[in-house]
């Protein structure tokens, strides 16, 4: 049989492999449980950059080699820190996704009350660029009713169909992704974003006690949703979220702005710091200082794992600025 460029390997031998690049393994037998358990893809293959020697110019050197002092442990605990801290951000992720969904059904079933709405591309902003859009939209709400409806056992969409006329808006946005309502969103008229946006801005000043502030434009609501479903995929599907970075993102200095933090340096590709400020200006605050105080109770925590150099790595790759207890 032709072996292939990346043959399998038992765990003894990938216990030698890493022990050739230079990790320290003192204990075998906790070696093999871990990659037995994780695997060596997951565990090694993505949380191994922070552990690796550097050139001169910073570029990770091939073939890949650990920097001294290097424990399987180490790695096990960065994978550990990530576990964590996906599990903090999924709660305001849902939590925004939730009150996404109910403005949605809200703010549109209020303008246009007419049975099956949601599926009259005249009730969408369509022009010469996004009718498209728009049509893929509607064409989807359709496929998910039609799916649901077949579906064996009972469920909501079941019930309407068989008990009344019409399936309400807020019914089908239930079924309906993080992905789906942003599509949704982008594709509403403008009269309807702008109402969206003004209650997310009354929403943020009664909930922080504020007479005033910058408004919440529906282009900031836009921007959000953006950098909120990059992450929402990353967590739901446990990919590595710490270093996560968002290489088109879209400009968050207006975020910046609403918040009052003028001086503070947003990067230009979101990562986990700037999603943590965005998701600010759409919780509620005490849901807000609930995941900020998870945040930085994990990075004392982390403080206490990892050694200086490595956590400060940490913090530049989810974008933390060195008073980040300030920001948040």
């Amino acid at each position: 049989m032709e072996l292939t460029s990346r043959p399998f390997r038992n765990l003894d031998q990938q216990i030698d492999i890493l022990r050739q690049k230079g990790m320290l393994i003192e204990n075998d037998d906790y070696a093999k449980n871990v990659l037995s358990k994780i695997g060596y893809y997951t565990l090694i293959n993505g949380y191994k950059g922070l552990f690796l020697r550097k050139n001169d110019r910073g570029n990770i050197i091939n073939p890949h080699q650990y920097i001294n002092g290097t424990k399987i442990e180490d790695i096990v605990s960065l994978y550990q820190f990530d576990k964590k801290l996906r599990a903090i951000l999924y709660n305001g992720l849902l939590s925004y996704e939730t009150t996404l969904n109910s403005e949605l059904a809200y703010r549109f079933s209020e303008m246009f009350p007419v049975e099956y709405s949601y599926l009259d591309i005249n009730n969408f902003k369509h022009d010469s660029d996004n009718t498209v859009r728009v049509l893929k939209t509607i064409s989807s709400l359709t496929t998910k009713i039609e799916q649901e409806a077949h579906k064996r056992g009972r469920n909501a969409i079941k019930h309407y169909i068989d008990s009344h006329t019409c399936i309400p808006l807020w019914v089908v946005t239930e079924f309906m992704t993080f992905g789906d309502l942003n599509y949704f969103y982008l594709n509403c008229k403008d009269e309807l974003r702008q109402k969206i946006a003004r209650d997310f801005t009354l929403k943020y000043r009664k909930t922080n006690d504020l007479s005033q502030s910058n408004a919440i434009t529906p282009e900031v609501i836009e921007h959000i949703n953006h950098v909120t479903n990059m992450f929402r995929n990353a967590v739901a599907h446990n990919e590595i979220t710490y270093s996560k970075v968002i290489n088109r993102g879209p400009n968050l200095s207006s975020v910046r702005n609403i918040l009052g933090q003028y001086d503070l340096r947003l990067n230009s590709q979101p990562g986990v710091f700037e999603l943590i400020l965005s998701l600010r200006l759409v919780l509620d605050q005490a849901e807000y200082v609930e995941i900020a105080n998870a945040i930085k109770q994990l990075l004392r925590d982390g403080k206490e794992q990892f050694n200086p150099d490595t956590m400060s790595n940490i913090l530049n790759s989810m974008h933390f600025p060195e008073e980040y207890e300030f920001w948040l």
